[in-house]
């Protein structure tokens, strides 16, 4: 069994009660993990991408994910798990600079951002005026010419070509 395939038995179990719009749970991450595979990135991102929720919306913790798939994945996850805040722009505040730190957790971040943006656009509109509100500051934030920019900029041009499509509406 694969890293890919344990992570979906994990996060599936993980995330049984919860509900993405009418769907399981463990539709929203599948969406995820299937741009950050069209993209073209490493097992690491894939599996990182299936447990991107997992520390802020389950039970699991941090020592779970490092003992069952390793530190990198931990971190990763780790990065992208918002802070608490008393709101939303807060809790993304205090969470951008974790996220900014890696540039995995960053692919996974924008991957996740591309994700939640099309089922937004078609199902939930006030959900998608917000993304689209805090676009410029997702990007803002999130730039960091560090990164090795040939592996970051696949996920940001998917964004991109997103945005602008959502902007000639």
């Amino acid at each position: 069994m694969t890293n890919k395939e344990r992570a979906l038995l994990v996060a599936e179990k993980a995330h049984a009660n919860q509900q993405y719009d009418i769907y399981p749970y463990i539709y929203h991450i599948k969406q995820v993990v299937k741009i950050i595979e069209d993209l073209g990135y490493d097992e690491t991102v894939v599996v990182a991408a299936v447990l991107h929720d997992t520390l802020e919306d389950t039970d699991l913790s941090y020592n779970d994910l490092n003992k069952a798939f390793g530190e990198e994945v931990a971190e990763i996850v780790y990065a992208v798990t918002d802070e608490l805040g008393r709101n939303r722009k807060e809790r993304k505040t205090k969470t951008y600079p974790k996220i900014k730190a890696n540039w995995k957790a960053t692919v996974v971040k924008i991957c996740d951002r591309i994700a939640n943006m099309e089922q937004s656009k078609r199902y939930n509109q006030k959900l998608f005026k917000t993304y689209k509100g805090e676009h410029e500051d997702f990007c803002k934030q999130l730039h960091n010419a560090e990164h090795p920019s040939i592996e970051v900029d696949k996920a940001w041009q998917r964004l991109f070509g997103l945005i602008e499509e959502v902007f000639k509406l």
